[in-house]
């Protein structure tokens, strides 16, 4: 896998696809080269959630073990990002939302919610078909 197929994700999310092709296999990576950078991005956010899922599925219920887990899935900048946080401040991510607040305040642009409810608010169906306007509001907006 050449990381010139997918210029348009963020390290993080090129570290997903590496984890994603790990559990799923070369199908996963054929089936995502081959959809649109916008459904790519879509993919790779649904598996973060998928890792949330695994959590809750082998019991791993405690804060510190849901941090921990995470913080052993994560690569690249948000790997390193993560262990230089962790050793500079030591339980700087006390909690799961924790860490998920600080993730998103150090790797998603500053104003990416404003973004996301003025792309909502400004859909309109006009003249396009029902299925198209439904299409556009399920793509998430690309960074």
């Amino acid at each position: 896998m050449d990381r010139g197929e997918f210029l348009h994700f963020t390290d993080s999310q090129f570290e997903s696809v590496w984890k994603m092709v790990g559990i799923s296999g070369g199908d996963a990576l054929r089936s995502l080269a081959a959809s649109t950078p916008a459904e790519q991005v879509e993919r790779i956010e649904a598996f973060d959630t998928e890792v949330e899922l695994v959590m809750d599925a082998v019991l791993i219920s405690t804060e510190r073990l849901r941090v921990a887990f995470a913080l052993s899935n994560l690569g690249g900048r948000a790997k390193t990002w993560a262990y230089t946080r962790e050793a500079t401040t030591p339980d700087c991510f006390a909690t799961w939302a924790q860490l998920c607040q600080q993730l998103r305040a150090a790797f998603l642009p500053a104003n990416y919610e404003y973004r996301q409810c003025s792309r909502f608010l400004a859909c309109k169906q006009g003249k396009r078909e029902l299925h198209e306007y439904i299409q556009e509001m399920r793509v998430p907006l690309h960074l």
